[in-house]
C-alpha cells in the first residue's frame, strides 16, 4: 500500500533533521549572546567605575579663582573690542563727533553689545564645561584606578580639602602669571572695575581659607612628598593651567569677530542717538 507523503520516512527524517538542526543553532546563538552579555556586564562597570571615579576627582575642584581672572582679562578685551567696533560704527553710518564715550546713547549700544559678548565668554569660558573632558583624558592616561581611589580618599579629608585648594589657587597663579608675563592685563580699562574687584576678592579668600598648620597633619604632610601627590599637584599646575590658559587666549582671539556679529544689538542706541539730533 503506497503511503501518503507526509508520512514518507525520508520526508519526516529531513524534517526532524532541519528541527534539530535550527534547534542546535539557537542554543549557540543563545549561548553566544548570553557569554557577550555577561562579558559586557563584566567590562563595562570596570571602564565606567575608573571613568566615574575621575569624574568625582575632577568634581572635587573649584577653579573659581582662575575664572575669575579669565573673566577679568576677556571683560577688558571685550570693552576693548565693543569700544573699536563701536568707532568703526559711527564712522561707516557718518555720526559725527558727538558719537562718542561719552555720549549716552553710545554708553546704552556699549553696555548691550559686552553683555551679549560676556554671555557669549560664558559659555566659551567660564562655564569650563569644555574642561571636564579633556582633563578627564589626561588624567585617564597619568594615572590607574588604585591611583584614582587614593586620591579621592585623600582629598576627601580635611587636610586634603585644604590641598586641594592650595592645587586650585596654585592653578589660578599660573594663569594669572601668563598673563601678566605676557603684559595682556591691563588694570585701568574703565567698565571692567567690578570685575577686577571680583578677581581680588575671590583671591584673597581662596588664599586665606587655603592656609593650614602641617604639624596638624602629618597624613598631608606624607601626601605631598610621596611620588603619587607630586605627580597630581603638578599636572594640575602646569597642564590643567595650560588648558585654562589656552581658552582664555583662544576666546579673546575671537572676540573682535564675536562682537562685530553682534552689532545689531546697538542698532536701537544707534537709532535713538540720530533722532535726538537737531538735523533728526
Amino acid at each position: 500500500m503506497q503511503g501518503t507523503p507526509g508520512c514518507d520516512p525520508a520526508l519526516r527524517a529531513s524534517k526532524i533533521a532541519n528541527k534539530t538542526t535550527m534547534n542546535a543553532l539557537n542554543r549557540a546563538l543563545r549561548g553566544g549572546l548570553l557569554t557577550l552579555c555577561l562579558t559586557a556586564a563584566l567590562v563595562l562597570p570596570a571602564l565606567g567605575s575608573k571613568t566615574t571615579k575621575i569624574d568625582e576627582l575632577i568634581g572635587l575642584h573649584d577653579f573659581k579663582t582662575a575664572v575669575a581672572i579669565g573673566d577679568y582679562y576677556l571683560k577688558q578685551r571685550t570693552l576693548i573690542a565693543v569700544r573699536e567696533q563701536l568707532t568703526r560704527l559711527g564712522e561707516d553710518e557718518k555720526l559725527g563727533s558727538d558719537w562718542n564715550p561719552s555720549n549716552p546713547y553710545w554708553k546704552q549700544a556699549e553696555s548691550a553689545m559686552v553683555r551679549s559678548t560676556m554671555k557669549q565668554v560664558h559659555r566659551d569660558f567660564s562655564n569650563l564645561e569644555w574642561l571636564s573632558e579633556e582633563w578627564a583624558q589626561l588624567d585617564e592616561r597619568e594615572f590607574n584606578e588604585a591611583e584614582v581611589d587614593v586620591l579621592l580618599d585623600h582629598f576627601r579629608t580635611a587636610y586634603g580639602r585644604k590641598q586641594l585648594m592650595l592645587v586650585d589657587h596654585g592653578v589660578a597663579l599660573h594663569v594669572q602669571g601668563a598673563l601678566t608675563f605676557a603684559d595682556k592685563l591691563v588694570y585701568d580699562i574703565p567698565g571692567s572695575e567690578e570685575d577686577r574687584s571680583r578677581m581680588q576678592t575671590v583671591f584673597s579668600d581662596e588664599d586665606r581659607d587655603m592656609r593650614y598648620n602641617m604639624d596638624d597633619s602629618p597624613e598631608g604632610t606624607r601626601f605631598v612628598m610621596s611620588p603619587l601627590g607630586r605627580r597630581y599637584f603638578v599636572n594640575c599646575m602646569l597642564n590643567v593651567a595650560g588648558m585654562i590658559s589656552r581658552r582664555i587666549d583662544e576666546t579673546a582671539i575671537a572676540l573682535p569677530r564675536t562682537v562685530k556679529g553682534l552689532s545689531d544689538q546697538a542698532a536701537p542706541a544707534v537709532q535713538a542717538f540720530l533722532r535726538s539730533r537737531p538735523e533728526g
